[in-house]
């Protein structure tokens, strides 16, 4: 990738950050983390809507590590957000990335050696803001891969405080709007059951970290694993939901009109996954074999599997809509949550998760601007973004998720935001 960090910025900047053995000028810390001076108020959860956003975390795996090869999606993902936002990406592998003079945007930030981090930084911490200070709050325990070393080094190039909660939660499984947070019903019944705690004894401490009021999505454990799949929520009030029967519509319409256009989607899915339509099968860090996903035909099963889901999308559209909420259904097609497992038991990815909730918004020179996923399934991409447009949103696409969707997860799920103006 032709990315390297703003050396050449130096001379303009007010501070200097320190990380590791190298010295590095991203912006003046004055302007990446926030400086209300004079004014004081409680500890909050960064929200996400509102203000411009300033800085922003992506973390990538090389191909020489990893089976996932995500460099080509989080440069899609940097030249996708406006060129004033900065990105610090996190790479177990520097040595693997070029570097150019002509991309002045990105910083990288080197994890420890050897250590195996994954493609979701939205995941193993939070971000609170308290006038002008910042801290990265953790969960008391995250065991996914080498992730839960992220906040570290973000802070310490960051020179920020991070402080490890008592509750467990996933970033993911938390978005937070203008006036409250939303918490998926998982989280909060883990955090009774580990924690012997009263359902509203979770939700006071909760609100009390995150300095905001507390909404659970759901009354049951969840379908989706992460509600920042299926809701987000936009200025005024209204709140984007899922709606996976409008996708699997749109999908079997696809299928019945345009059949070799589903088809072609279905091979690229699986000819892109290793990243060359020649590789079929990889080995993992441990010697484990991966095989490419067999994607051709199940078009048909996302959209039972769909169908079977609507329900639950739905009951948390009317809960929603009750807690005073103008809710704003948006097309997805999402395959059996379930999915393939390996002999050990883990997860393998399936057929790819199109969701148009997982985004970035962001209120810009006046304009309401997101920062929607595109996953190359032609009709559903088109209709999410004509949706958004009749929302006020200004739509900027951001292409080359069918891979990442295929491990659940898309434009959120990748791009952590540290900073709004």
């Amino acid at each position: 990738m032709d990315w390297v960090s703003p050396a050449a910025r130096v001379n303009q900047m007010k501070h200097l950050i320190s990380f590791g053995m190298t010295t590095i000028g991203i912006v003046a810390v004055a302007a990446l983390l926030p400086s209300f001076f004079g004014r004081e108020r409680s500890p909050q959860l960064v929200s996400d809507v509102g203000a411009e956003i300033r800085l922003v975390a992506c973390s990538v795996t090389s191909a020489r590590t990893s089976s996932l090869r995500n460099a080509e999606l989080v440069t899609n993902i940097v030249n996708g957000l406006p060129r004033d936002v900065h990105v610090l990406l996190m790479v177990s592998d520097r040595s693997a990335f070029s570097a150019s003079p002509s991309q002045r945007r990105v910083t990288f930030v080197e994890m420890p050696p050897q250590s195996d981090i994954s493609i979701w930084p939205q995941d193993p911490f939070v971000v609170v803001q308290d006038g002008a200070t910042t801290k990265l709050i953790t969960p008391c325990s995250f065991d996914r891969e080498d992730d839960e070393l992220m906040a570290g080094q973000l802070a310490k190039l960051l020179e920020l405080e991070v402080i490890s909660s008592e509750l467990h939660f996933e970033g993911g499984n938390i978005v937070c709007g203008a006036d409250a947070v939303l918490i998926g019903y998982d989280t909060i019944d883990l955090n009774v059951m580990r924690l012997s705690l009263t359902e509203a004894e979770v939700l006071r401490r909760f609100e009390k970290l995150f300095g905001r009021p507390v909404i659970v999505v759901g009354d049951e454990p969840q379908s989706v694993g992460h509600i920042d799949l299926i809701v987000a929520p936009l200025d005024d009030r209204r709140i984007v939901v899922a709606d996976s029967r409008r996708g699997a519509e749109l999908a079997e319409a696809a299928l019945a009109e345009e059949p070799q256009q589903v088809e072609e989607f279905e091979m690229q899915c699986e000819q892109g996954f290793f990243g060359h339509a020649k590789i079929a099968q990889l080995q993992d860090r441990d010697g484990n074999e991966i095989t490419r996903p067999d994607v051709h035909g199940e078009t048909r099963s996302a959209i039972a599997a769909s169908l079977q889901l609507a329900p639950a999308l739905d009951a948390i559209d009317r809960q929603l809509s009750d807690a005073g909420y103008e809710v704003v259904r948006i097309p997805a097609l999402i395959p059996d949550q379930q999915g393939p497992t390996d002999e050990n038991g883990r997860s393998q990815p399936t057929y790819p998760f199109l969701t148009y909730a997982n985004v970035l918004t962001e209120k810009r020179n006046d304009q309401l601007q997101v920062y929607l996923p595109q996953y190359g399934f032609k009709q559903l991409d088109d209709v999410a973004r004509r949706t958004w447009r009749e929302l006020g949103y200004q739509v900027h696409p951001v292409s080359g998720f069918a891979t990442s969707a295929m491990y659940g997860g898309a434009m959120r799920c990748c791009t952590k935001v540290l900073q709004r103006n």
